[in-house]
């Protein structure tokens, strides 16, 4: 049987059953714009990168394409890998509610996805992995790994 790459975040069974519900992103949005916002307030983009990173250590990958089905499975978007080397990865991530956010809540909000490839790729190489994100004009935002 093969591994449940999500077990460690979610029961078997959960995800199984959830995978086969359609939500509505409403519920997403309002989560993202305004739920993080006002609880955690001036520190919202430095928790949810340190939770994100929390999440990605629980996400194993063996290599710059395994976070890009778990982002989906996730419903966090769909990740593009635009670079791999040495030297850095790169990435393209993209979803359709990002048209709906204005580059500040992206910036800060997306600090959770940000941090969830952080930390996977920090458990994946056994390095710290530093992140920069930068939103593009169509909407989408382009985060860029440093081992």
């Amino acid at each position: 049987m093969k591994q449940e790459q999500l077990e460690a975040l979610l029961s078997v069974p959960v995800i199984s059953d959830i995978e086969r519900i359609h939500m509505p992103y409403l519920g997403y949005h309002l989560f993202r714009e305004r739920l993080t916002q006002t609880m955690l307030g001036e520190s919202e983009q430095a928790i949810l990168h340190w939770l994100g990173k929390d999440i990605g250590r629980k996400i194993p990958i063996q290599s710059a394409t395994g976070m890009v089905m778990p982002f989906i499975r996730l419903g966090l978007g769909q990740l593009d890998v635009l670079e791999e080397g040495a030297r850095q990865y790169r990435y393209r991530l993209t979803h359709s509610i990002f048209r709906y956010m204005s580059t500040e809540r992206k910036l800060r909000s997306l600090a959770l996805e940000c941090g969830i490839l952080a930390g996977a790729f920090e458990n994946w190489l056994g390095k710290e992995a530093e992140v920069r994100m930068e939103v593009e004009e169509k909407g989408s935002v382009l985060i860029t790994l440093t081992p």
